[in-house]
């Protein structure tokens, strides 16, 4: 009896894990998204800049690196338990301002430790997605918190072909297919028109230097593919990460990386469960 009372609870306490993890990942994707959309309203012309971007960074950060906390325990493998914990943890104490290298060190470790783990539970397109997303945190952080400023192009260029390639995760109908390039074609033309303000909304919201239009906007496209194809089927772990990865944008500083690294833990993790 007591036994089966230890097992009872123990599953409880693993649903219980589970559901903070998904709210705390929903929680993190509001303040990503928020913070995204708030960076375009704040820098418009004629602005008063008042949004408390700061704040959302702060938040985006803390949910983020408590969620990758909270599923650290609940991994059926230690390898990718520890993983989630490095990072998490980490990620946590970077609030405290003095943990920024350490962070930019331990996020994309344990994302990779994550990644080698979960290799075996996803094919090799989700596979190849998590190695460019894992790829474009490592050479971003090293851009921004490491200081080498020159790896800044390439980094960003990385993670909007990463971003690119989320629909490999989505399983995407007609439909998503459709919208994504209606957003490929509204970016590439309004690239055209306006060069400067699609460069400056480019660097404002998603951070990015450097890239070039095509591959801007096969960033817009595939994100918008990924996300319509979740809608259509109201799978909201799915749209979770990828809203994560896409608003968090080139995570060349820790309070972008946290939420850019649970977003691609989220997407794995949604893959596996499949």
């Amino acid at each position: 009896m007591s036994t089966r009372l230890g097992r009872l609870r123990a599953g409880e306490s693993a649903v219980d894990a589970r559901i903070v993890a998904a709210a705390l990942t929903g929680l993190t994707a509001v303040a990503v998204a928020g913070r995204f959309a708030l960076a375009l309203v704040v820098n418009a012309p004629g602005t008063v800049s008042g949004a408390p971007l700061s704040t959302l960074s702060v938040a985006a950060t803390a949910a983020g690196g408590a969620a990758l906390v909270a599923l650290g325990p609940d991994r059926a493998d230690p390898l990718s338990g520890i993983g989630l914990l490095f990072a998490g943890v980490f990620g946590l104490l970077s609030l405290a301002g003095a943990a920024a290298v350490p962070a930019a060190v331990a996020v994309p470790t344990g994302l990779a430790l994550f990644a080698v783990a979960a290799r075996e539970r996803v094919g090799t397109g989700p596979g190849l997605l998590v190695c460019g997303l894992l790829a474009a945190l490592g050479l971003a952080l090293a851009s921004g918190v490491g200081g080498v400023a020159p790896l800044r192009p390439v980094a960003s260029t990385a993670t909007l072909l990463a971003l690119g390639t989320t629909p490999l995760l989505a399983g995407a109908d007609g439909r998503a297919f459709v919208a994504g390039c209606v957003a490929l074609g509204v970016v590439v033309a309004t690239g055209l028109a306006l060069p400067f303000a699609t460069g400056a909304v480019t660097l404002v919201a998603v951070g990015a230097v450097g890239s070039p239009l095509p591959v801007v906007a096969i960033a817009v496209g595939g994100s918008v593919t990924t996300a319509s194809a979740a809608l259509s089927r109201r799978d909201w772990g799915l749209l979770a990460g990828v809203a994560l990865v896409t608003c968090a944008g080139v995570p060349a500083t820790v309070a972008r990386a946290v939420p850019f690294a649970l977003g691609a833990v989220t997407l794995v993790a949604w893959e596996g469960e499949r």
